[in-house]
């Protein structure tokens, strides 16, 4: 008996699950930096809400929209759900700030261009990809503070904050996906196949350190990327014979939700 052949589908959520857990993260971690900053205008975070509500299913049909079967359905949707974005967009730039919420809406659009000439270039699962796609994720934190709180101070840091850790699964989970290829490595051979998910955590706990010690944000921001540091150097350094991709994505998830309630409270609260 052959086996069933996996089809592809519309869906309401993109492909890549992860994206759709960073798109609530990314609102999470807005909506409570902004509370966190005296910030109390349900109605904004509730147009918040709705444009991440928006944002999967949209995400969803653009990955599919080049498939013979599901193109027509998946443009249709593209035009009936974009429009209804315009009209929430146009929503948020009447209840919120205007200038903040326009440079995110043109940085946005930026970023989109260099997602779409990435993926056509190098393909749906590259690095450059992914990180586009993430980047432009990460402003729907900023877009949530704006919205519940207004431009107060360290606003605009909500979108670098939440980049650097949700970045950092992209090499981490390629590095544990690459021993699929090769079940023999030793500790070297695996730290190295690690050094960019490694050197990445290494980076960002040193900034979010500087940034703490000048001043800039509380402490508890270098102590939300600790959990992630200490999931990457624990996954890469153990050895494995196949990774567990489910396990892996269970873990990024918990993972990026401690980081983000962590992050949000720092980021807002005053140092």
């Amino acid at each position: 008996m052959s086996r069933p052949q996996t089809t592809t589908s519309l869906s309401f959520v993109p492909k890549e699950h992860g994206a759709s857990f960073m798109s609530l993260h990314a609102l999470l971690l807005g909506a409570i930096a902004g509370i966190t900053a005296g910030g109390r205008d349900w109605a904004g975070l509730a147009i918040a809400l709705a444009i991440g509500a928006l944002f999967l299913p949209i995400t969803a049909a653009i990955s599919v929209w080049s498939h013979p079967r599901l193109a027509e359905r998946a443009r249709r949707r593209i035009a009936v759900l974009g429009a209804a974005l315009v009209g929430a967009s146009l929503l948020a730039l009447v209840a919120g700030p205007v200038r903040e919420l326009t440079v995110l809406g043109v940085t946005g659009a930026i970023l989109g261009g260099a997602y779409a000439v990435a993926r056509g270039k190098t393909g749906a699962r590259s690095i450059p990809t992914q990180l586009a796609a993430i980047a432009g994720i990460t402003l729907l934190a900023p877009a949530t503070w704006l919205l519940v709180a207004g431009p107060t101070d360290r606003w605009e840091l909500a979108a670098p904050v939440a980049f650097l850790s949700f970045g950092g699964t992209v090499p981490y989970v390629r590095a544990r996906v690459h021993r699929r290829k090769d079940t023999s490595q030793g500790l070297a051979t695996r730290l190295r196949g690690g050094a960019v998910a490694l050197g990445w955590q290494a980076i960002t706990l040193v900034l979010a350190a500087a940034l703490a010690v000048a001043g800039t944000v509380a402490a508890l921001v270098p102590i939300a990327y600790l959990p992630g540091a200490v999931k990457t150097a624990l996954g890469i350094a153990r050895p494995e014979r196949k990774p567990p991709i489910k396990r892996i994505g269970y873990v990024e998830t918990a993972v990026s939700t401690v980081f983000v309630m962590l992050a949000g409270l720092g980021v807002a609260a005053t140092p």
